[in-house]
């Protein structure tokens, strides 16, 4: 039971694939948001930490099986890089500059 089989082993890494791609198409679609990217980078944090604690009590309550914990860390690594991501470009938009700054010209 600690070592992954064949199937499982081509089904987690299908899994991470799709993650990536998943998580590619979203950073690279986050300039072009019309919206109010804080809010998703507050969202993104959220799940980030849902994942996380859910990875930990896994790991913690199913010591000796890898399986579900390999998957929880994966969900873990794309909301996480989205999340980064999402906070790059907030913290790049010319709306995110203090007011006061752009009042008097200052940058």
């Amino acid at each position: 039971m600690n070592t992954l089989s064949t199937p499982e082993s081509i089904a987690t890494l299908a899994f991470a694939l799709i993650l990536a791609i998943i998580a590619y198409r979203v950073i690279r679609s986050m300039p072009n948001m019309a919206g109010n990217i804080t809010a998703f980078r507050k969202r993104t944090l959220v799940w980030t930490q849902v994942a996380l604690v859910l990875a930990v009590l896994q790991l913690n309550f199913k010591a000796g099986d890898w399986r579900f914990g390999i998957i929880l860390g994966l969900i873990v690594l794309f909301t996480s890089s989205v999340w980064l991501a999402a906070r790059y470009y907030d913290l790049r938009r010319p709306e995110a500059a203090d007011p006061a700054d752009q009042e008097t010209g200052k940058e």
